[in-house]
């Protein structure tokens, strides 16, 4: 199963462990690609332009908050992605991609 931007999935990170992330890359994209682009989902709340709530849909369960990180970009190749948890509502990706482009200076 391909993941599909937007949804949460865990994933194998090298010398960090397992952690959730949110895939960013672009559906027509990740057919062809062999990694992806994901941020990692943490449990502390951190700066509110930064760190994005997420709500039951993520389908976290690990923290009694979870937040989408807009400054921890990840590369992750596909086959590290385990576990699909859930997805992002849309007003919670929306606030992610904002929260990207100011990060980035997009």
């Amino acid at each position: 199963m391909e993941p599909l931007r937007g949804e949460v999935w865990d994933a194998h990170v090298r010398g960090a462990g397992t952690h959730s992330f949110v895939i960013l890359t672009v559906n027509p994209m990740i057919t062809r690609l062999g990694t992806v682009t994901a941020v990692l989902v943490t449990g502390s709340a951190g700066r509110q332009y930064t760190h994005i709530p997420l709500g039951a849909e993520a389908g976290l369960t690990e923290h009694a908050e979870s937040y989408a990180n807009a400054t921890d970009l990840h590369t992750i190749p596909k086959p590290r992605l385990h576990n699909r948890r859930g997805r992002l509502v849309g007003a919670e990706m929306a606030s992610l991609e904002r929260a990207i482009r100011t990060y980035l200076g997009l």
